[in-house]
């Protein structure tokens, strides 16, 4: 072989071993980026999964967290139903009392007897409802008063009825001082208590 010749076959060698090599860490670098990338999507995989059940998570609290308070809410609307019912046959229970007179004459004379004790005066004016008014003989109604009293008061029947399922108002002569002690008064101010005691005795565990 000559020189040339060897000379080109060294060169061939060389040329082709830096090519093999070339292609091997082209190779090389290929296969490292596709583990990189591979391992890139597993982890952004990973990431979306995780976050995915994270959402799914929070949306499952959240609906869980609406319907409890959805069902509170539908508790609370029908226990404010039934204490609403309750309170409605307590009053008409009450207004039923008015049309015993056995029973609301005495009544109407305590309230009314109570009110001029509170007034601290003997001189008065009392308010009726426009029923009580028509049906009761108010002269009997001052003298049952008066033997409650156990003192002579002097009362005068207001002509002008007042807005009240019952009792009366007794007012001073100017009108500066009223005692309300109407039937709607006495429910009002025993409502709050009528509601929790009847909570207790619903609701109760």
């Amino acid at each position: 072989m000559s020189e040339t010749a060897k000379f080109t076959v060294d060169i061939l060698t060389v040329a082709k071993d830096k090519a093999q090599n070339m292609i091997s860490q082209a190779e090389a670098e290929t296969q490292q980026a596709l583990e990189d990338a591979k391992a890139d999507m597993a982890r952004e995989a990973n990431d979306l999964i995780r976050n995915a059940r994270a959402e799914a998570e929070s949306v499952k609290r959240r609906q869980i967290s609406e319907v409890r308070h959805r069902i509170k809410l539908q508790e609370q609307q029908e226990k404010s139903k039934i204490l609403t019912e309750v309170m409605d046959g307590t009053r008409r229970r009450v207004i039923d009392i008015t049309s015993d007179e056995s029973k609301y004459i005495p009544y109407l004379v305590s309230m009314i007897e109570s009110g001029i004790r509170a007034i601290g005066i003997d001189n008065v004016i009392v308010h009726l409802n426009a029923n009580d008014l028509k049906r009761f003989d108010t002269g009997k109604l001052e003298r049952e008063v008066t033997k409650k009293l156990d003192k002579s008061a002097k009362v005068e029947w207001a002509k002008d009825p007042v807005d009240a399922l019952g009792g009366a108002i007794v007012s001073s002569r100017d009108g500066k001082i009223r005692i309300a002690n109407t039937l709607d008064q006495r429910f009002e101010a025993l409502e709050s208590k009528l509601l929790i005691e009847a909570g207790k005795v619903l609701f109760s565990n």
